[in-house]
């Protein structure tokens, strides 16, 4: 039972910290754009702490699912929301693996 707790709680943080970095891309100081390290220290501040690897993880997936584009600037991965991440951090999209947002 334990092991099968642990796998829904992995699930649930990894939605939860999808949307949360979408959510701090929107946030009008970002302009849309950050970087993995400043999304990682967003996500510990908010109780959503991962390690350097599990955000690079989940910026991937949001990027195979089209919500942020990334490129690549020395050590540090620069995410960009798109139109469609935008949707989906309004709450105005569903995406599967992204919670959603709560209404307001």
């Amino acid at each position: 039972m334990a092991g099968n707790e642990e796998s829904v709680f992995r699930k649930a943080k990894s939605e939860y910290q999808a949307l949360q970095i979408l959510q701090v891309l929107m946030l009008r100081e970002a302009c849309g754009r950050s970087n993995d390290s400043i999304l990682g220290v967003c996500l510990d501040k908010c109780g959503m702490y991962g390690a350097p690897e599990e955000i690079r993880a989940v910026i991937s997936f949001l990027e195979r699912s089209g919500l942020v584009r990334t490129d690549k600037v020395e050590e540090y991965v620069i995410v960009a929301i798109t139109d469609a991440g935008e949707r989906v951090a309004e709450g105005k999209q569903i995406v599967d693996g992204v919670a959603r947002p709560t209404r307001k």
